[in-house]
């Protein structure tokens, strides 16, 4: 993988979260969604790393299973925060 491709995967998880909130406080993006984005970026990130470095796929299978264990831990606990915390006009 190109390290254009690279930095341009990183540069999107990163840019791309301001976005995000601002569409989920017009209420256009539901708290849902913005949950399992916020918690889809690790696993993302961390594939990104691995296939860039030229992990062997069982290593990559067994990285993202690990990376997504904390976003499935805490998909409740975030969710929940978005919704006491937020300021969507539509809560889902």
């Amino acid at each position: 993988m190109p390290t254009l491709v690279l930095a341009l995967v990183i540069l999107v998880a990163v840019v791309s979260r301001p976005v995000e909130v601002r569409l989920w406080r017009v209420g256009r993006m539901s708290d849902r969604t913005l949950t399992l984005l916020m918690l889809g970026r690790f696993p993302v990130l961390t594939s990104v790393f691995l296939l860039r470095g030229g992990a062997t796929f069982p290593l990559i299978a067994a990285a993202i299973a690990i990376s997504l264990v904390p976003g499935i831990v805490m998909y409740r606990y975030m969710l929940n925060m978005i919704r006491q915390n937020g300021h969507s006009p539509r809560s889902n």
